[in-house]
């Protein structure tokens, strides 16, 4: 594997999907997922933490960094109700973090 390589797995509408992509290579991670799932309504407040509607789902997280950033906390109070562990994607870069992540993308009620 390339240094630089990323692979992770990302849950969406009953289908789990493999990305492979590179270090920084999108500004975030609401970045890529909007890019790779065509998603409408995706990070509406362009990564300031303060809309919610990037949520995700943390499934399986080795490197992945659990501690909340920002407005995040507020946020996600008001956005979401679950029993896993859920951050922003617009607050979690592209890096060797999410190597062997399982995020799922929390879809709209």
């Amino acid at each position: 594997m390339n240094y630089n390589e990323i692979s992770f797995n990302v849950f969406f509408q009953h289908e789990m999907k493999l990305i492979h992509t590179y270090a920084n290579s999108y500004r975030n991670l609401m970045y890529l997922l909007a890019d790779q799932f065509c998603l409408d309504d995706f990070g509406d407040c362009k990564g300031m933490g303060k809309c919610g509607t990037c949520a995700i789902e943390i499934m399986v997280a080795q490197n992945l960094d659990l501690n909340l950033r920002r407005n995040e906390s507020k946020t996600l109070q008001t956005v979401v109700k679950t029993e896993q562990p859920v951050r922003l994607s617009c607050q979690l870069f592209i890096n060797s973090n999410l190597q062997n992540a399982v995020i799922k993308i929390i879809e709209p009620n």
